[in-house]
C-alpha cells in the first residue's frame, strides 16, 4: 500500500535517487531496495532534540484499523474509509492497494466465484478477470 500512496502523490524514488518528505514534522526518505521497483524502503531521519524541547506527542488522528470481516459485526467489509477524495460509484478495475485489502480480509474473488463488499455503504460485486495478460479485480455496484 505504501508504494501506491507514494506513487499517487509523486513521492516515489526514481533513477536520480531517493525522495525526501516530512510526515508530522519528521523527515523521511523513500528509496528502492534490492528488489527494484516493487521494493521501496521508508527511512525515518530523526533529528536531535534540544535539551528544553518536549518529546514527540501522540497524534490526534488515528486511522480506522483494518479488521477482518468476522470482527466487523458480520456485515460486508466496507472499503470506503480507505478512499480519500471523491468516489464515483461505477464499474471499474479496483486499484491495487484495495485488492491487497480484499486479500487480507479473505474476500478476494476467484475465477468464476465473485465476492461482495461495500464502498461507502454501496454494495459491490468483485470478479477476477484476465486483462492485459494479468489478473485484475473488476467491481460492479449492485442495486439494492
Amino acid at each position: 500500500m505504501l508504494i501506491d500512496v507514494l506513487g499517487n502523490i509523486n513521492l516515489l524514488p526514481n533513477q536520480f535517487g531517493p525522495s525526501q518528505f516530512t510526515i508530522n514534522g519528521e523527515r523521511y526518505s523513500a528509496t528502492f531496495g534490492p528488489g527494484g521497483g516493487s521494493d521501496v524502503h521508508l527511512i525515518h531521519h530523526p533529528r536531535m532534540s534540544q535539551p528544553d524541547e518536549p518529546g514527540p506527542s501522540q497524534s490526534l488522528y488515528r486511522p480506522r484499523p483494518i479488521v477482518p470481516a468476522a470482527q466487523s459485526g458480520g456485515g460486508p467489509v466496507d472499503l470506503g474509509y480507505l478512499i480519500h477524495g471523491g468516489w464515483e460509484h461505477r464499474e471499474r478495475f479496483l486499484p491495487s492497494y484495495l485488492v491487497r485489502v480484499l486479500e487480507s480480509q479473505r474476500v478476494m474473488p476467484e475465477a468464476g466465484c465473485p465476492t461482495y463488499f461495500e464502498i461507502r455503504g454501496v454494495p459491490y460485486r468483485g470478479e477476477l478477470v484476465e486483462s492485459e495478460g494479468r489478473q485484475r479485480v473488476r467491481i460492479y455496484p449492485e442495486r439494492r
